[in-house]
């Protein structure tokens, strides 16, 4: 059995094939081709934690994954991140476990890859200068899954920790030879995209300071009660989620929407997948503000997963 580490995952799947991988992955999930239950969660209460067990297989594939995550509310004292993973994964033909892979690298490229897929066909095509509000692992490959997909050359960095700010923006400049800040919410006002990846239970800016046209991914709320949306966004955008189904059971921002404003779920445009194989259109003008709103689905671990073992294998 093979054990895969972080260093390996990234080496194997640069996040331009994992973008490629994603958009195809999701829609083939919009087409019914993956088998995708619904999440498992459970609270560790004296760790103030969240455990997710997450299945998927592809209909006729060659594995099938299960993803265990534990996501902590604060870094404990023997961690440097929220966030605790691995990936298992399993020969669909006789259910022999074949590898078990970092997860925090997994969940983090095909989150980061399902935001490059999201900004390729919902941003506008002359982006230029994006914010991301949050500032660890999942930050760094939403940053590095726009600047994939859009001609960036500013960021505005948010965060509740100004040191933790000023260090990811150093890291953003230095490794991938852009400017990069820490931000006003008057910077959004000049901000073409926005990514949030923090556990808010709270709005993380007010709608007036959106540019027109902007486009915004959201993926760092996963429960009922977190948001980093504020209602009136949601009210006046285009709303594309990575799943009807599994976003209207967790996707908190939308969620609170529905109950506390006229927006419902009718009113979104539709699921990413439908974008990606052409059923449905997103952006219509460069005035609209786009909204791609993710929970993370099973199936997504399952595709990075079968890029790396076909990638050993070759």
């Amino acid at each position: 059995m093979l054990s895969i580490s972080k260093n390996e995952i990234i080496e194997l799947v640069p996040m331009s094939d994992a973008i490629v991988a994603m958009g195809q992955a999701f829609s083939d999930f919009s087409n019914g081709k993956f088998i995708v239950p619904d999440r498992i969660s459970m609270e560790i209460d004296n760790k103030n934690a969240t455990v997710l067990i997450m299945p998927a297989y592809r209909t006729k594939g060659k594995y099938f994954t299960t993803k265990v995550v534990t996501i902590f509310q604060n870094i404990i004292a023997d961690r440097s991140s929220i966030i605790s993973s691995s990936v298992s994964v399993f020969d669909s033909s006789n259910g022999d476990m074949v590898a078990t892979m970092d997860g925090e690298s997994i969940t983090s490229l095909r989150t980061g890859a399902a935001t490059g897929l999201a900004t390729m066909l919902l941003a506008k095509n002359d982006a230029t200068a994006a914010a991301i509000f949050g500032t660890g692992v999942q930050a760094h490959t939403q940053v590095e899954a726009i600047i994939s997909s859009r001609p960036i050359n500013k960021i505005f960095v948010f965060g509740r920790n100004i040191d933790s700010i000023k260090n990811f923006s150093s890291h953003i400049s230095e490794t991938y030879s852009l400017s990069s800040s820490p931000g006003t919410f008057n910077d959004l006002n000049s901000v073409d995209i926005i990514c949030t990846a923090t556990p808010s239970t709270e709005s993380l800016f007010e709608h007036k300071y959106l540019k027109p046209g902007a486009h915004i991914n959201a993926i760092g709320s996963f429960k009922p009660f977190m948001r980093e949306i504020p209602n009136d966004t949601i009210a006046q955008a285009k709303v594309v989620v990575d799943s009807l189904t599994a976003c209207k059971n967790e996707a908190g921002d939308l969620i609170m929407a529905s109950k506390e404003t006229n927006w419902s779920f009718d009113d979104m445009v539709s699921e990413i997948g439908q974008i990606a194989n052409g059923d449905k259109s997103g952006r219509i003008n460069d005035n609209d503000i786009t909204i791609f709103k993710s929970v993370g689905l099973g199936f997504q671990d399952l595709v990075i997963a079968e890029l790396v073992l076909d990638r050993i294998n070759s």
